[in-house]
């Protein structure tokens, strides 16, 4: 099973006629979904479900670069959707890093994540020049509440100068 692709079922009560849906924790109904490879949300991303005509229920971030083409033109394929709580699903994201290159700043950088978050690495990878470097950590996390706790603490190291969010390709 890819990353990408959760086992889990989202629960949904679609109404046909009035294109309404309600996200239900106990439904009857359930849905298998998939992450758009375009945008891959995280939970804790505000989001929407895009039925599509081939592979079922998709969601989207709606901050995604095809949110607006989805809602103008296929709205009323657009349901809408919230995450639930899963601590047992992570997700692949990237955090592109710069700061000024010292001695230590990679071992800083991987003991927060992987020493006192306890988050995995998928890659990383590191380049130097002029003094500043910059990397690309791609790591699995559960939420964008992790992801955001991640970020802050590697902020706060010092010597950082940024620290963002980047989606990973597929097969980098």
């Amino acid at each position: 099973m890819s990353s990408r692709q959760s086992s889990t079922s989202t629960n949904m009560l679609f109404h046909p006629k009035t294109q309404s849906s309600l996200f239900l924790v106990k439904a009857a109904i359930r849905f298998k979904y998939t992450l758009a490879n375009c945008c891959k949300p995280i939970p804790g991303d505000d989001v929407f479900g895009f039925i599509t005509a081939t592979e079922g229920l998709k969601i989207h971030r709606t901050s995604c670069p095809n949110a607006a083409r989805l809602l103008a033109n296929y709205g009323h394929r657009v349901v809408k959707t919230k995450w639930a709580k899963n601590k047992d699903i992570a997700f692949l994201t990237g955090i592109k890093i710069i700061g000024l290159d010292d001695v230590g700043v990679i071992n800083k950088i991987t003991n927060i994540i992987s020493g006192d978050m306890r988050i995995n690495i998928n890659a990383l990878t590191i380049e130097s020049r002029d003094g500043l470097f910059e990397g690309n950590i791609k790591v699995y996390v559960h939420d964008k509440e992790e992801l955001n706790e991640l970020v802050s603490r590697l902020k706060n190291l010092r010597g950082i100068q940024t620290v963002d969010r980047f989606e990973p390709e597929e097969n980098k």
